[in-house]
């Protein structure tokens, strides 16, 4: 076994940062810590649909699968949405209208197309994946076009850590302009409201230790777990009410 940590591990730290995100989110809003912690948990998950793309037998599969996700988990979302307003407890329920998984479509949708396109012309390629960005934008997807270009980021980047490393910073400074810049059209303020996602850069560190093996498969389990610790993080809440 090579040294460093293997594919099952690294997704057991990016769904145990999930749920520290989370728990902080609805339990501790006013302890940054928590959601400092949690910036790093979506970049995980965007690397390892790169690493699904590359070993999968199956793209249309894959899409399948996550798109079916994102249907279906979608109804904790609903849930929590409604509890919050029966609640009056405007700190509960998402703030999007589509959650993670169908981000994580759209980025696997993404980097699919600008592989298939590249070969054809390399401006084919690039309109086709910000295209898959714009709408997950536009549609209301968790972390929207930012999230789809963090899964572009890093199938460009490949393994190489200085190549991530410089990747993520250049995605990091097109995001904080185009916060900037539409904060100034709509409020006359350039400022940058999710300036907290510069710490997901860390998550570079995390990925540097990973060796390349897969380790256990318990596939099913990191796709249930999202809807899981979502319904048990909303009976907790109910339970303390």
């Amino acid at each position: 076994m090579k040294k460093g940590l293997n594919g099952f591990q690294l997704k057991i730290i990016a769904i145990s940062l999930m749920v520290i995100d989370h728990t902080g989110a609805l339990f501790f809003p006013e302890i940054l810590v928590f959601r400092i912690i949690g910036r790093l948990s979506f970049p995980l998950f965007a690397f390892f649909i790169v690493e699904g793309f590359q070993h999968t037998r199956s793209v249309k599969k894959y899409l399948i699968r996550l798109g079916a996700c994102a249907i279906t988990f979608q109804i904790p979302d609903w849930f929590s949405s409604i509890y919050g307003k029966l609640t009056i407890n405007p700190l509960f329920g998402v703030h999007y209208v589509l959650n993670i998984f169908a981000t994580l479509f759209l980025g696997l949708a993404a980097i699919a197309l600008f592989h298939k396109s590249k070969s054809k012309s390399n401006a084919m390629a690039w309109a086709a994946a910000i295209l898959m960005a714009v709408l997950a934008q536009v549609t209301g997807a968790d972390y929207g076009a930012y999230g789809v270009m963090y899964v572009l980021t890093f199938y460009l980047a490949g393994t190489d850590i200085k190549s991530l490393l410089m990747g993520t910073v250049v995605l990091h400074t097109a995001y904080a302009g185009f916060d900037m810049i539409t904060g100034l059209i709509r409020t006359g303020n350039a400022s940058f409201p999710h300036a907290i996602q510069l710490y997901s850069m860390a998550s570079v560190f995390l990925i540097a230790m990973y060796n390349g093996e897969q380790g256990r498969k318990l596939k099913f389990f990191f796709y249930a777990f999202y809807p899981a610790h979502m319904i048990i993080l909303y009976l907790i809440d109910a339970i303390l009410r």
